[in-house]
């Protein structure tokens, strides 16, 4: 929550499922997902690079970076829409959205 509040105001919403924070602001919109006391994912729309291929392409690594080496991903399914990359040593996976360029992390087996 500390660093949400850094770039915004927390907006708080809640399922079945998971409880969701979200800051939104002219820069980036950005959400932590909550499971079970667990921060089960994590959401970035980041219009960095949006509007360049090899943009989009140094942010997924950029991102993918962040949590391990680009070489503990592996890029498996592509439906089209989303590109999924699993890195099965963190148990994270990353969905890239082809079309509208946002991210999520996910905790696998959450």
């Amino acid at each position: 929550m500390a660093i949400l509040k850094k770039i915004g105001n927390p907006v708080f919403s809640e399922s079945d499922k998971e409880r969701q924070y979200k800051v939104s602001n002219s820069a980036c919109n950005v959400a932590i997902y909550e499971t079970n006391g667990f921060v089960s994912s994590a959401w970035y729309d980041d219009p960095i690079g949006r509007f360049w291929n090899l943009g989009r392409q140094k942010k997924v690594n950029l991102y993918l970076s962040r949590y391990d080496v680009i070489s503990n991903w592996e890029a498996r399914l592509n439906n089209g829409y989303i590109q999924f990359y699993f890195n099965d040593a963190l148990g994270l996976s990353m969905a890239y959205g082809l079309h509208k360029d946002v991210i999520r992390f996910n905790k696998q087996g959450i």
